[in-house]
């Protein structure tokens, strides 16, 4: 219940009020016989116990955490004319002990909860309580020599999370169970990862689908292209039929290799530009895959104007299945990325048979609050496949989408690949 996060925060709160007292009645450098500095009244440390906690701790134990609440009021729920207004509620607790530059232990556990909610379910991607987000083993330093090595529960992020990402917009989030390899230096960085997403269900642990596995190269190089950053990069899907992943249902087993390009420069005259590129081939059971996505942007920042405006303009293109009764399989797999503002903040959108434009502005009215105003357009890419909604699936590559019963194509009673 939020009566438990409540009482942690609290206690948190107490602890390090205490360990503030105690630290100003140690501090050897204090002295007795003179005034206690005075308080700043607009401090508000306050608020973050964990953080005047960790700064009493020795040098290799680290503690923090995050908590957030969030009130959402969707309309049209399942495309039908329902509405609902909910709170939710996100608590992460995380404690790191390093004691070598070169080893680190990390763990993190997270409480999601959803209240006051009428038509939504208390389920993923809303709730999931006291789950292990993270956990793993690092041996070696990400921010100093050539290699490090990880293995344990970590959130990934690639290819501006585009490409994968935690989707930490939503209230529960996704991680992987991974063992990864880093290589770094001065212009380049290369990461060797074999993992296996972990589904959100209301268990401590939350062991992963077997067999439903992914691996990756994904590499990052800043030198190639003068003022960009150039990422090409290989990944590998596969996944058996099983009902936990809805896009291998009644299909068999899956085998999808993914080759793609970002690349994100900065032009002349503060102008930026992002492409990327992915293509993706091999098989889904007895169809075969080819599919592919682009997106484009560039921007423009006039820094001399008030406000500091930034025009910008994107598009954005994934396939979809032309000929729903062939053997081919056209519709694009996102994988597992983070949507939102992507594809609209409405976040109902996902990146499959897609056309997108999008045109805005955006500015700072105060250094610390910015602005964005954005126009979205949408479009099918083929009207033979469907409309995806944004991710809401358990594994994040697939999820509930809108059917209309005249795009229910089957074949010897069985629905083949439209999505």
């Amino acid at each position: 219940m939020r009566t438990h996060t409540s009482l942690l925060l609290a206690f948190l709160l107490g602890v390090s009020m205490l360990a503030h007292r105690a630290q100003a009645q140690t501090d050897p450098k204090s002295n007795p016989a003179t005034s206690p500095p005075a308080v700043d009244p607009d401090s508000t440390s306050w608020l973050f116990p964990v953080a005047k906690l960790d700064e009493i701790l020795p040098y290799w134990l680290h503690i923090g955490g995050e908590y957030r609440d969030r009130v959402e009021g969707p309309t049209g729920i399942g495309f039908r004319g329902t509405s609902d207004v909910y709170l939710l509620d996100r608590f992460r607790l995380k404690v790191a002990i390093q004691p070598k530059d070169w080893l680190k232990f990390y763990g993190e556990v997270q409480d999601s909860r959803i209240f006051f909610n009428h038509r939504i379910a208390n389920a993923n991607p809303f709730e999931d309580s006291w789950t292990l987000w993270q956990s793993y083993v690092q041996v070696g330093s990400s921010t100093s020599g050539w290699v490090d090595a990880l293995a344990g529960r970590q959130v990934l992020l690639f290819g501006d999370e585009r490409v994968i990402g935690p989707s930490n917009w939503l209230n529960v989030g996704r991680t992987f169970d991974v063992a990864r390899v880093d290589i770094h230096h001065p212009g380049y960085e290369v990461a060797v990862f074999a993992s296996s997403v972990v589904p959100g269900s209301n268990t401590f642990l939350h062991r992963a689908l077997p067999g439903n596995n992914f691996y990756g190269i994904y590499s990052s190089f800043k030198n190639i292209v003068p003022r960009a950053t150039f990422e090409p990069y290989v990944l590998w899907r596969l996944a058996p039929g099983n009902f936990g992943l809805p896009e291998t249902v009644g299909r068999g087993h899956l085998n999808e290799v993914t080759i793609g390009l970002h690349w994100k420069g900065t032009l002349p005259r503060s102008s930026t530009t992002t492409p990327s590129l992915m293509d993706r081939r091999v098989s889904l059971g007895m169809f075969s895959i080819g599919a592919w996505a682009g997106y484009a942007g560039v921007g423009k920042t006039f820094p001399n104007v008030v406000a500091a405006p930034r025009i910008y303009l994107e598009g954005n293109y994934a396939s979809g299945t032309k000929n729903p009764a062939g053997r081919d399989f056209n519709t694009f797999d996102s994988l597992y990325p983070s949507n939102h503002d992507k594809l609209g903040f409405a976040d109902e959108v996902g990146r499959k048979n897609l056309v997108q434009f999008r045109v805005g502005v955006e500015e700072y009215a105060t250094k610390k609050w910015l602005f964005k105003q954005a126009f979205e357009g949408f479009w099918l890419a083929t009207s033979n496949d469907n409309f995806l909604c944004q991710q809401r699936s358990d594994f994040g590559s697939r999820s509930p989408r809108r059917q209309p019963p005249h795009r229910q194509r089957t074949r010897s009673g069985r629905r083949i690949p439209v999505e």
